[in-house]
């Protein structure tokens, strides 16, 4: 008898140790998501307040002005800064921030930061993340069709699904060159992009095509 009491609480003793330390671990796991949305929230504010600022001074100085240029390099302190604390995000969840983490919009966050970056390894670093996190539906198809767009055009290579438009030195805005042009529009639906003609048309392309 006093064999099964004592196996009995031993159960008892395991079986409450066990759901104590799953508390515990589901306690550490939503204050580091409850810290998480607060970071994006804060990386993001920031990141639109001093970019509405630096917009704010261009137009009043103009580009070259001293003004622009030391809010322009403000903005790029920022930059980097946001990035390394990005980086610290994705290290410490082991993974893109996305919307079963953060939610939506904050889910969007991280691709902004990344996507301010003007370094092609930065862009290069985080391609396979950012797409990743497209494939489970953590993060818009869009941004990793974007990216990937930036990443083709930064080694000089042509554009996948034709996000990335350029000024011309006839000064009109162009299309980067695409390949396979004839099923760019097949791709672009893979990834939840507009056909390419509403896309010109939307952004103030002419459509040669």
């Amino acid at each position: 008898m006093k064999k099964i009491v004592f196996s009995a609480l031993m159960v008892l003793f395991t079986v409450s140790t066990g759901l104590a330390q799953r508390a515990q671990r589901t306690g550490k796991a939503s204050a580091s998501t409850t810290e998480v949305r607060t970071k994006l929230t804060k990386i993001y504010d920031m990141d639109q307040q001093e970019r509405a600022n630096y917009d704010q001074i261009e137009r009043q100085f103009g580009w070259g002005a001293k003004e622009t240029q030391d809010a322009r390099r403000k903005v790029q302190e920022m930059d980097r800064e946001h990035l390394a604390q990005i980086d610290q995000i994705i290290q410490q969840m082991g993974g893109y921030p996305g919307r079963s983490l953060v939610g939506q919009p904050l889910d969007q966050v991280a691709f902004l930061i990344i996507q301010h970056a003007t370094d092609r390894s930065v862009h290069e670093k985080y391609l396979p993340i950012v797409t990743e996190a497209a494939q489970k539906g953590e993060l818009d198809k869009a941004s990793a069709a974007i990216l990937t767009d930036q990443v083709k055009i930064q080694k000089g290579e042509p554009q996948v699904y034709g996000t990335q438009i350029r000024v011309n030195n006839a000064g009109e805005k162009e299309l980067y060159p695409v390949e396979d042009m004839a099923s760019l529009n097949e791709r672009r639906k893979a990834m939840d992009l507009e056909p390419i003609e509403a896309y010109l048309k939307r952004m103030g392309v002419r459509n040669e095509k």
